[in-house]
Protein backbone atom coordinates (compact mmCIF):
# COMPACT_ATOMS: atom_id res chain seq x y z
CA UNK A 1 0.00 0.00 0.00
CA UNK A 2 1.61 3.42 -0.58
CA UNK A 3 1.55 6.20 1.60
CA UNK A 4 -1.34 8.00 0.57
CA UNK A 5 -3.77 5.16 0.78
CA UNK A 6 -2.26 3.98 4.27
CA UNK A 7 -3.09 7.62 4.96
CA UNK A 8 -6.43 7.85 3.88
CA UNK A 9 -6.97 4.16 5.81
CA UNK A 10 -5.52 5.62 9.05
CA UNK A 11 -7.64 9.04 9.21
CA UNK A 12 -11.16 6.67 8.48
CA UNK A 13 -10.10 4.68 11.57
CA UNK A 14 -9.78 7.49 13.64
CA UNK A 15 -12.62 9.19 12.28
CA UNK A 16 -14.54 5.60 13.37
CA UNK A 17 -12.88 5.28 16.26
CA UNK A 18 -12.86 8.93 17.82
CA UNK A 19 -16.23 9.95 16.80
CA UNK A 20 -16.07 13.66 17.53
CA UNK A 21 -15.81 14.31 13.52
CA UNK A 22 -17.32 13.43 10.38
CA UNK A 23 -16.32 13.46 6.84
CA UNK A 24 -18.50 13.30 3.60
CA UNK A 25 -18.52 10.33 1.86
CA UNK A 26 -19.46 11.52 -1.60
CA UNK A 27 -16.65 13.91 -1.83
CA UNK A 28 -14.09 11.55 0.35
CA UNK A 29 -10.96 11.99 1.54
CA UNK A 30 -7.86 13.59 -0.75
CA UNK A 31 -4.68 13.14 0.39
CA UNK A 32 -1.98 15.38 -1.50
CA UNK A 33 1.41 14.79 -2.34
CA UNK A 34 4.49 15.29 0.54
CA UNK A 35 5.09 19.05 1.30
CA UNK A 36 7.16 21.22 3.82
CA UNK A 37 4.53 22.94 5.73
CA UNK A 38 5.35 24.98 8.32
CA UNK A 39 3.32 23.62 11.45
CA UNK A 40 1.36 25.47 14.44
CA UNK A 41 4.02 25.10 16.25
CA UNK A 42 6.24 27.01 14.02
CA UNK A 43 8.74 24.28 13.19
CA UNK A 44 9.22 23.30 9.44
CA UNK A 45 8.60 19.52 8.71
CA UNK A 46 7.51 17.45 5.74
CA UNK A 47 3.92 16.29 5.91
CA UNK A 48 0.72 14.46 3.80
CA UNK A 49 -2.22 17.01 3.98
CA UNK A 50 -5.79 15.09 3.90
CA UNK A 51 -8.36 17.25 2.93
CA UNK A 52 -12.03 16.59 3.55
CA UNK A 53 -15.41 18.20 4.03
CA UNK A 54 -17.78 16.95 7.18
CA UNK A 55 -21.07 15.89 6.68
CA UNK A 56 -23.85 18.70 6.25
CA UNK A 57 -26.39 18.64 8.77
CA UNK A 58 -29.38 19.93 10.23
CA UNK A 59 -31.50 19.69 6.89
CA UNK A 60 -34.73 21.04 7.59
CA UNK A 61 -37.94 21.30 4.92
CA UNK A 62 -40.95 22.99 5.27
CA UNK A 63 -44.40 21.59 3.96
CA UNK A 64 -44.18 21.54 -0.17
CA UNK A 65 -40.55 19.46 0.69
CA UNK A 66 -38.31 23.03 0.10
CA UNK A 67 -35.42 23.38 2.38
CA UNK A 68 -35.47 25.93 5.29
CA UNK A 69 -32.39 24.83 7.21
CA UNK A 70 -29.11 23.83 6.09
CA UNK A 71 -25.92 23.91 7.60
CA UNK A 72 -23.53 23.08 5.43
CA UNK A 73 -20.47 20.90 6.15
CA UNK A 74 -16.69 22.89 6.74
CA UNK A 75 -13.33 22.22 4.93
CA UNK A 76 -11.04 20.31 7.39
CA UNK A 77 -7.36 19.48 6.98
CA UNK A 78 -5.43 16.52 8.58
CA UNK A 79 -1.55 16.64 9.29
CA UNK A 80 0.47 13.41 8.75
CA UNK A 81 4.18 12.98 9.46
CA UNK A 82 5.70 12.03 6.10
CA UNK A 83 8.46 9.91 7.92
CA UNK A 84 6.06 8.04 10.50
CA UNK A 85 2.46 8.59 8.77
CA UNK A 86 1.01 9.12 12.00
CA UNK A 87 -1.50 11.73 12.55
CA UNK A 88 -0.74 14.86 14.44
CA UNK A 89 -3.70 17.17 14.32
CA UNK A 90 -7.07 18.63 12.32
CA UNK A 91 -7.17 21.83 11.11
CA UNK A 92 -10.60 23.27 10.94
CA UNK A 93 -11.83 26.27 10.95
CA UNK A 94 -12.65 26.89 14.62
CA UNK A 95 -9.16 25.36 15.81
CA UNK A 96 -7.68 22.05 16.07
CA UNK A 97 -8.58 18.74 16.37
CA UNK A 98 -5.07 17.03 19.11
CA UNK A 99 -4.85 13.10 18.22
CA UNK A 100 -6.58 12.28 21.47
CA UNK A 101 -9.70 14.02 20.37
CA UNK A 102 -9.69 16.93 22.56
CA UNK A 103 -9.72 20.56 21.08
Amino acid sequence: MNPKDQIIETLKKWITQTNIISYDVIIGLDCGDKESAVLRDGKTKDVYVVSFKTKSTNIEYNEQGEVISFFEGMYCFAYFDAETLELLYIHKKAGYIEVDGSY
